[in-house]
């Protein structure tokens, strides 16, 4: 196992690829996998990656060379071995540094094997030298932790890592009440002894707890449910889609709030649902074929540009625009390294998405904004922005929300969910109208 979470930490941190892909490459290609070893890959593999900062500050400490000067193999080696040791009790750390020596021998030779044992035993002894600065403590890169701090403050800012470092063993769905209702589905839960929680905002949704597959829930193949996070949920809520409505849904992949739309017009109206690529479409249309909805059309699209055909058409339009990501780091830690440096080229990208997407908008109809981002610049300063270039009015989100959400923010026509403060990841939303 150590070797694929090799090639997952390496493909990762030192070729920016995606955890979540290499992951579902390797669990896909090794299909004799039990349950334990691939939650033991996940750990690993994703631990490492999350706590980088904190590993690298070790290195720096016990390492002749910089980190930056090490060889990519023996650094990857070395932050997954400092995982193990400091945060997987369940291998002994005698076992985790002669594994390490192992895999850096399988995967680059003898050459480094000395180095890397010398400097995982010095560490072993003296581990307590070590003076971690705050933003190691909290594994978050320097650049981003002085932005929540700037932001948010010493207290928020702490509670917001250590969300992101939470692991969460559950997966939200979302009930499709068209279908069962809430407590049929509970039933089959219980029936079959599963671990689960009601959601803590919709009443329609539950949270599995150690679910490693969600094909195995009961109702799968019926289309009883769908995958959808509570944050994700509110920006259809507020949008207050009805029966009969035609909606367009320009950024839809992987298809949760698309799925939701549709539950919501039951079965009347029209969903126009699009993406960039036939690729990103397949999702939808994989939880379409499920779920049995007709009153959807696919179209490939690049949200930039206009399109004539649905000029004004639309009662309703979800645009969840591509972001930095930085409220969802605590499912895709590697996000974290590379956020901040994507925000200025992706506000004019979001800007151009919006104003194309409004074309579509009939006048008098619903704009719902939103990102899985707790940036100030994708988010308020898009709202301002929106309102000052592109005709809308923002309204009042209050007679959506549960109670326990409402605020000035969200009076205003906005809500900003944060991890570690709310039971969500981050998700930005905010309603606007077309006058």
């Amino acid at each position: 196992m150590r070797k694929r979470a090799y090639e997952i930490v390496y493909g990762v941190l030192e070729e920016q690829e995606h955890s979540d892909v290499i992951f579902h490459r390797i669990t896909d290609k090794m299909k004799t996998l039990s349950v334990q070893e691939k939650r033991f890959l996940k750990r690993l593999s994703y631990g490492a990656i999350e706590r980088a900062v904190e590993s690298d500050a070790y290195i720096r400490h016990f390492s002749s060379l910089s980190v930056r000067r090490l060889a990519p193999s023996v650094r990857t080696v070395l932050r997954m071995a400092l995982y193990e040791i400091l945060y997987m009790d369940t291998v002994p750390e005698a076992v985790s540094c002669h594994e390490a020596v192992e895999l850096l021998k399988s995967v680059a030779g003898e050459r480094y094997a000395g180095f890397v044992n010398g400097v995982l035993r010095t560490m072993l002894r003296q581990r307590d030298e070590v003076r971690l600065r705050p933003w190691e403590k909290l594994a978050l890169p320097k650049n981003l932790y002085e932005y929540f701090l700037d932001r948010y403050g010493k207290k928020t800012t702490k509670k917001l890592a250590n969300a992101f470092l939470e692991r969460q063993p559950e997966v939200t769905i979302h009930i499709d009440s068209n279908k069962i209702s809430v407590r049929e589905y509970e039933e089959h839960l219980q029936s079959r002894n599963l671990l689960y929680d009601s959601g803590y905002y919709m009443g329609d949704s539950f949270l599995i707890r150690h679910c490693d597959d969600v094909r195995s829930l009961p109702g799968y193949d019926e289309g009883w449910f769908f995958v959808q996070d509570e944050s994700s949920m509110l920006a259809v809520l507020c949008a207050d889609i009805k029966s009969g409505d035609t909606v367009v849904d320009v950024c839809a992949s992987p298809g949760g709030k698309s799925m939701h739309a549709l539950l919501r017009m039951k079965g009347q109206g029209l969903l126009s649902y699009r993406d960039i690529s036939e690729k990103k479409l397949s999702r939808v249309r994989e939880n379409l074929r499920r779920l049995q909805y007709t009153n959807a059309r696919g179209k490939v699209w690049d949200g930039t540009r206009t399109d004539r055909e649905w000029q004004g058409r639309a009662d309703v339009v979800l645009a969840d625009v591509p972001c930095s990501g930085m409220g969802i780091v605590g499912k895709k830690p590697e996000i974290k390294y590379h956020a901040l440096q994507k925000v200025e080229k992706l506000v004019p990208l979001q800007r151009e998405i919006c104003q194309a997407s409004l074309t579509m908008l009939r006048k008098g109809g619903v704009f719902l904004y939103s990102t899985c981002t707790i940036c100030e610049k994708e988010n308020e300063e898009n709202v301002m922005w929106l309102e000052e270039h592109c005709g809308l009015q923002r309204e009042s989100l209050d007679s959506f929300l549960p109670e326990e959400l409402q605020n000035k923010m969200t009076a205003q026509g906005m809500i900003q969910m944060l991890p570690g403060i709310h039971k969500s990841d981050g998700f930005f939303v905010a309603r606007f109208r077309k006058v």
